[in-house]
């Protein structure tokens, strides 16, 4: 409803605007607008992918046009929220430019022709079709897309198809083009008849063995050494599973600027002798507002259902004009005065009549205010005589959303977003009643024509005030934090003064050049200074709103294959458990037998009647994938086995027999369609994870400033 909601909807409307220049752009040209253009001359690359540079300037154009989209749409700007679009502002590069190299040798292409036949269909994107959605039907109107588009074909604002192209038209040739070349893949999947009846045969296969298992506990870990020139030996002869990115580590160490327990108290206080005031003052809304609350005020009621405070009962059951609190809720200390309590519905059904004096789609000025109060007059005499609403409503109402449905609609309490007067008059009045009231829009002439779950419900005003740090509390942090720095110019004083005063040293690794956050800690300020400084360097403190750090660089990696000390966590226990195997092994020294070799190392024989070649685990022993398919290895047939190195011990087995269960007669149609499905479901993603490893990507957003 347009007509009578708040400016948010304005953003909307000029989207559309902005959606339609667009589109004359694109479909009037037979190549993509602006791909490569919007930079002049030379400039800065942020990266590159497959040897072709991503322009610096362009890069940091779509950056800011989906900032100013996302405030537009009402979000909040911040450190994080930039960091996340700077992320899929490149996460786009890439996969364009991964998905183009494969298109276009596959002569792959998504025309204007098709764009026009996907826009103006019942299969046009979702965020398209509801700028055209036909209010009274709900339903996607083509042809009122077409007759805009014909309206705005001559646009020639080009600043506005720059920016709307970047961020409607070229995603959506790129999801386009994307989903051709994963479809050209998916449809590959198939599954021949042969391989579905030897998985089935496969998984019904069962075995019946005997068993000894050592399990890598009997031998101390403190009794074996696992050094750095092993890690790196093992490291190289497995390199593509230790690949790394280029990282860093740091120590660091936090100086708490939270609100103290005494800044609490003051501010508890505080409002505590603001309780009196607000209570006898005769304009809630100027008093809140003057004493900077938190809460916004809210001029309107809230049903007690959907009250949400911590003082709901004390604040419902005290008199209209008390004051309760202060009481905390969440990060801050409220005082609630009840302003007044009314039995009110919780959903409406209303029609009405508008004459507007203005455009809610520009803000500009339509009609004089006493030429709309006249027309809006002569149309409640027209109602008043007897003429028909509905068809009033059709001649008259300037209320695109309703006109042609007789100006009807159904409101929740929930509609915080419509006019004041508007919602006052629709939720406040009682059923049948009609008047003409004006808004910020225009003249509305309204009737009530039906309310329902009438609920208890309340007007609140609210004097939040968050708990923060004093400036006390915060400079006592920061002195501390600039005394650490200062005293901790080089490693060796850094841990000299963590020592001396019993600081918590922590640690953090891992750290990538583009991170938002370092040890839960948000400041991409701080992750820059970690890539711009030496190994040995220390920080000034940084201040991280409820903290002060000090950190020290410990070390840097290039890009390519892990250190040990990178890799030790992972590889240490592999490397143990193999010399734990050998020591195993040498118990077991000659013995032949099942019997033989748990004497030896003094464990015992177990027995499992039915373990399948399909199943994952052992029971009561773990995942053991080696020893599973040795079960099955015919040469164990009725044979003692050698011993064979698993995940939790070494195991030697002697297989009895191995049989095939009988089945129920299985639907092979069926189980390829869903087995099908599966792999064509995976082929978006694995398909561009595996453009992405094959490719060569080189990411330079830092070094441009990002």
């Amino acid at each position: 409803m347009s007509i009578i909601q708040s400016l948010r909807d304005k953003a909307a409307i000029l989207l559309t605007s902005l959606i339609a220049l667009s589109l004359i752009g694109f479909l009037v040209q037979d190549a993509f607008i602006g791909r490569g253009s919007g930079a002049s001359g030379p400039s800065s690359s942020v990266g590159s992918v497959n040897g072709k540079d991503i322009d610096a300037i362009e890069f940091n154009q779509k950056v800011k046009l989906m900032e100013e989209s996302n405030r537009q749409q009402g979000m909040q700007s911040n450190e994080q929220m930039t960091q996340n679009i700077i992320e899929g502002v490149w996460n786009s590069y890439v996969q364009q430019e991964l998905i183009e190299g494969q298109a276009n040798k596959l002569g792959i292409a998504f025309t204007p022709k098709e764009m026009g036949d996907l826009l103006f269909s019942d299969d046009a994107p979702q965020e398209f079709k509801q700028l055209f959605t036909n209010q009274t039907t709900g339903q996607y109107d083509i042809q009122a897309a077409r007759t805009w588009f014909a309206n705005v074909k001559k646009s020639k604002k080009k600043e506005e198809v720059q920016m709307v192209n970047d961020q409607l038209i070229t995603p959506l040739i790129a999801r386009q083009i994307t989903e051709k070349y994963t479809s050209l893949i998916a449809g590959g999947s198939y599954l021949p008849t042969w391989l579905l009846n030897k998985m089935n045969t496969d998984n019904n296969t069962v075995a019946s063995l005997s068993y000894v298992a050592v399990p890598y506990s009997t031998v101390s870990d403190s009794s074996l050494k696992v050094t750095d020139d092993e890690i790196t030996k093992y490291v190289d002869k497995h390199k593509e599973e230790f690949k790394q990115e280029k990282t860093r580590s740091i120590a660091f160490v936090s100086f708490d600027a939270n609100a103290s327990a005494k800044d609490s108290s003051d501010l508890f206080n505080q409002l505590e002798g603001l309780k009196g005031d607000f209570k006898n003052a005769p304009d809630a809304k100027q008093f809140v507002t003057r004493n900077n609350t938190s809460i916004p005020y809210f001029d309107g009621y809230v049903l007690k259902s959907r009250l949400a405070m911590d003082a709901k009962d004390s604040m419902v059951n005290m008199p209209v004009g008390a004051v309760s609190g202060p009481y905390l809720d969440g990060g801050a200390y409220v005082l609630a005065k009840k302003l007044d309590q009314k039995i009110t519905p919780d959903s409406v059904h209303v029609r009405h009549i508008l004459i507007g004096t203005i455009d809610p789609r520009t803000g500009q000025p339509t009609h004089p205010d006493s030429v709309a109060k006249k027309t809006i007059d002569t149309v409640y005499n027209l109602i008043k005589g007897g003429a028909d609403f509905r068809t009033v409503a059709a001649m008259y109402s300037e209320d695109e959303g309703s006109k042609n449905n007789g100006g009807e609609y159904w409101f929740s309490s929930l509609n915080v977003d419509l006019a004041r007067n508007f919602a006052d008059f629709i939720f406040l009045k009682k059923k049948g009643d009609r008047d003409i009231i004006k808004t910020e829009f225009g003249y509305h002439l309204i009737e009530v024509l039906d309310q329902k779950n009438f609920e208890e419900s309340y007007k609140v005003a609210y004097l939040a005030k968050l708990i923060l740090p004093s400036e006390e509390t915060d400079n006592a942090a920061s002195t501390a934090a600039t005394e650490f720095a200062g005293n901790s110019r080089d490693p060796k004083a850094f841990e000299a003064n963590v020592t001396k005063n019993r600081f918590n040293k922590r640690i953090a690794e891992n750290i990538k050049e583009m991170d938002y956050t370092v040890a839960n800690m948000p400041s991409r300020q701080f992750v820059k200074w970690i890539y711009d400084n030496d190994p040995g360097t220390v920080s000034e403190p940084f201040d991280l709103k409820d903290k002060y750090v000090v950190a020290l660089v410990l070390s840097a990696y290039k890009e390519g294959v892990q250190p040990p000390t990178i890799a030790r966590p992972q590889v240490e226990p592999i490397i143990r458990n193999e010399k734990k195997a050998e020591l195993i092994r040498k118990k077991i020294g000659s013995a032949n037998t099942l019997e033989a070799i748990a004497a030896a190392t003094g464990q015992q024989v177990s027995q499992l009647d039915t373990l399948r070649f399909g199943d994952a685990f052992i029971p009561n022993v773990g995942p053991e994938p080696k020893v599973i398919g040795a079960a099955f290895d015919k040469k164990n047939l009725a044979k003692v086995s050698s011993p064979i190195d698993g995940q939790t011990g070494v195991f030697a087995l002697d297989t009895k027999q191995t049989s095939v269960l009988p089945s129920a007669a299985t639907d092979l149609a069926t189980q390829r369609a869903a087995m099908q499905m599966q792999m064509k479901q995976y082929a978006t993603y694995g398909t561009i994870e595996a453009l992405k490893k094959a490719a060569k990507i080189v990411d330079k957003r830092r070094e441009a400033g990002f």
